[in-house]
């Protein structure tokens, strides 16, 4: 299944993202996709069962990361079916920037998961829960 994508209007319901246990999917599953918005600066990663998004610089103030991170925190986002969205400990660059460019103002769908990308924030969530996160250089929210 490849990810659909469309145009939104301006104001419209953010996307939806879900973070990955893409690993796990079984190989039957919805193909993952991979884009970068057109600044370059998010990257992200979409499959049925999740999104992960990655930001390269950013202005917002650096998040304390878990005791138990031993990597890079405060940069890669991620939200999976059913649970809320979060910050993703990690010692690789889990994003490929070499991926296609989706334009501002369109959305890429997988499942449920639905990101978002705009002039001022990428966003993705899940349809059915709501859960996800939004992403900008200045700013990021996960709910």
């Amino acid at each position: 299944m490849k990810a659909t994508y469309f145009s939104t209007a301006l104001g419209a319901v953010a996307a939806t993202v879900t973070a990955l246990a893409l690993s796990a999917a079984p190989a039957n599953a919805a193909q993952l996709d991979q884009f970068v918005s057109p600044s370059g600066n998010i990257g992200c990663l979409i499959g049925p069962h999740g999104a992960e998004c990655e930001i390269r610089d950013h202005s917002y103030a650096q998040p304390v990361a878990p005791v138990n991170c031993h990597g890079a925190y405060g940069d890669v986002f991620s939200a999976q079916d059913g649970t809320f969205a979060q910050l993703n400990c990690h010692t690789d660059q889990p994003i490929d920037f070499h991926s296609r460019v989706v334009d501002y103002g369109q959305q890429v769908r997988e499942g449920t998961m639905v990101c978002s990308v705009t002039m001022q924030y990428v966003e993705c969530a899940d349809g059915t829960t709501g859960h996800g996160f939004k992403v900008a250089r200045e700013f990021y929210n996960v709910y």
